[in-house]
């Protein structure tokens, strides 16, 4: 079967998206840029939470403020994403440089955090985990969607690498801290990797 040639103008896109894709620096920026996003969202958030009022361990209180936990939280994990992405590109560039793409390579077509860090080897500990496979599911699907692609996709319980079961919808007032620290660590871890290398 012969394989069907590019138009001029499809050559002309492939150069730009083959480009684009092997230019770290728009992976690393478009990060910060909905790391800015999310930390305007991350204001509301934090009064959301500081609203709400417990007696007992029970919510007796809470705030009619508008919920922005999960835009802020796809923003947070899309973010991630592209540190983690702009990281496999720079160890796989020599694979990719010089090529005409016309489509991501499968290893970049994850949404799933958890993956995404075990591909580049970046070491998290479990409750990292457990916060990536939280932000995983916003991003694959719940703070974007009313329903996900196929009904297993509901179930809130994810199995850690450790093999123990956690709840993966639902967030937390401390996820805010956590969420920096991390970003801080991989960013740094990221950027260290790349500048060293070029």
């Amino acid at each position: 079967m012969k394989k069907s040639r590019l138009k001029p103008d499809q050559i002309l896109h492939a150069i730009d998206f083959s480009e684009r894709l092997t230019d770290t620096k728009l992976w690393l920026r478009m990060a910060d840029d909905l790391i800015a996003a999310a930390n305007i969202l991350e204001i509301e958030v934090v009064k959301y939470w500081s609203e709400i009022q417990f007696e007992n361990n029970r919510i007796v209180k809470i705030s009619n403020r508008k919920y922005v936990q999960g835009a802020y939280s796809l923003l947070i994990a899309y973010a991630l994403e592209n540190y983690f992405k702009a990281l496999l590109i720079h160890r796989n560039i020599e694979s990719l440089k010089g090529k005409l793409l016309t489509k991501l390579p499968k290893y970049l077509s994850s949404h799933n955090l958890c993956q995404l860090a075990s591909k580049s080897k970046f070491k998290h500990d479990l409750s990292e985990e457990d916060l990536l496979s939280r932000l995983s599911r916003s991003s694959i699907w719940a703070a974007r969607y009313p329903i996900p692609v196929e009904p297993n996709a509901l179930n809130a319980i994810h199995i850690l690498s450790n093999g123990k079961a956690h709840l993966a919808a639902f967030y937390s007032p401390n996820d805010i801290n956590h969420i920096h620290n991390f970003i801080n660590r991989l960013r740094n871890y990221v950027l260290t990797e790349i500048e060293n290398n070029e």
